[in-house]
């Protein structure tokens, strides 16, 4: 009796060069500021403002670059930006290592923009979706949960070696960090492939496409025209400016209503984790119940992640609802991570995917990169994040309400685009 020869599938080797890219980009490389950011500043003697400038810088980068990703991976392809964004990711760790002054820093930030955009979530989202054409939330997911992991772990590694009593022990901790990216780096080089050899960049068409799965959609002209395009980036950069303020502002908050610093470090661990399965959990919830409801619940309760942090106090019940709050935050984040890139695809199509999620990223780094300011300048002002707290769960409602109205046109123009396609 005759078997089927079965061929290894290389996707599944694609699927782990992306988780690995994520491990390392937002792992090592760009989570765990926090634990960088005393540490510098006092060794260097820069003003601590000063120093978070570093991080506009990177957002504006992210901004720019954002906006011209289709045309660039149409025109140099997937592999050649990756490896881009990783020596760029390297030389912003190393140059972090040796920096003396502000400005050194601020050339290591831009870089680091440069290399989130041909490295993070964008193109990982990309990569992925070039190599499956089914479940794209599932190993959207499971890539993007990298993130988490690659945080947890890094925290556990430079944590010790930041804190071991040396006045510039954070340049060991990144010398370690850049060694890490570069080995990583060159693993991801020799595996990475820009697309199938032996499968088109589309589905073939059908009459309806499932959840979870590509459609061709239309053309970026005719996008351009189309008003909820402009409403969805709005939307996606007003969440970008929601969520900046769960990272850049709780632990401060957390800090000014009397919670101790161990405390804080336990929930920095918890978010981490969390996130590592958040992230799985929402790609898997938009292949099986669809955009509409992942949305939903993603809004919902990033709302009450902002309600919960309004009401944290010193005390026992202060401690659980920060747990809780904790817990719930790192299930609102992947609204600009995972979200965005199935986003492009539900709502516009693979056509002109890479133009959509360009901009879509844009608008989100725009919002992250004023995020932060509004929320510390409105503290300077008054002496409080309370009220910004509540400002961005009532924000976050009208976002929630805005991509509702969105999925209902956005689904019609998509049905009727597919029986024109399939008449």
């Amino acid at each position: 009796m005759k078997t089927k020869n079965r061929t290894f599938d290389y996707k599944w080797v694609i699927l782990i060069v992306c988780f690995l890219m994520e491990f390392i980009c937002l792992g090592f490389c760009s989570s765990n500021a926090g634990l960088y950011f005393v540490p510098i500043t006092e060794a260097l003697d820069i003003p601590r403002s000063l120093y978070s400038f570093g991080t506009s810088i990177r957002y504006i980068v992210q901004v720019v670059v954002a906006l011209f990703f289709g045309s660039l991976t149409y025109r140099f392809g997937i592999k050649k930006l990756v490896c881009t964004g990783l020596c760029a990711l390297v030389l912003s760790v190393t140059i972090r290592a040796f920096a003396t002054k502000f400005y050194h820093l601020y050339v290591a930030y831009a870089l680091l923009g440069l290399g989130i955009v041909f490295v993070g979530g964008t193109m990982a989202g990309t990569i992925v979706r070039r190599w499956f054409h089914h479940d794209i939330g599932k190993y959207t997911g499971i890539v993007m949960s990298a993130n988490g992991i690659g945080g947890a772990i890094a925290a556990q590694i430079v944590s010790p070696i930041i804190n071991n009593g040396e006045t510039f022990g954070y340049r060991k901790a990144y010398l370690l960090s850049a060694l890490l990216t570069l080995a990583i780096s060159i693993v991801i080089m020799i595996f990475l492939k820009d697309r199938p050899s032996d499968t088109p960049d589309s589905p073939k068409k059908t009459k309806k496409a499932p959840r979870g799965t590509l459609w061709n959609g239309f053309d970026y002209s005719t996008i351009k025209r189309k008003p909820y395009f402009y409403l969805t980036a709005a939307m996606v950069f007003l969440t970008g400016i929601s969520l900046q303020s769960i990272g850049s502002i709780t632990i401060a908050h957390m800090t000014d209503v009397g919670l101790t610093p161990s405390f804080i470090a336990t929930t920095t661990t918890v978010s981490s984790l969390v996130l590592t399965v958040s992230k799985f959990m929402v790609g898997y919830t938009y292949d099986k119940r669809g955009l509409r409801f992942t949305l939903l619940i993603c809004h919902s309760v990033t709302m009450l992640t902002f309600a919960l942090k309004a009401l944290l106090t010193d005390s026992t019940l202060g401690m659980i609802l920060a747990m809780a709050a904790t817990c719930c935050s790192s299930l609102a984040l992947p609204l600009e991570t995972v979200m965005i890139p199935l986003l492009s695809n539900d709502l516009f199509g693979s056509t002109s995917y890479n133009e959509v999620l360009g901009v879509f990223m844009a608008m989100n780094s725009l919002g992250l990169c004023l995020g932060s300011p509004l929320g510390n300048l409105y503290f300077d002002k008054f002496g409080t994040y309370i009220p910004c707290f509540w400002f961005f769960c009532v924000l976050m409602l009208v976002v929630a309400i805005g991509f509702q109205l969105v999925i209902s046109v956005a689904y019609k123009d998509k049905e009727a685009l597919t029986k024109k396609e399939t008449a």
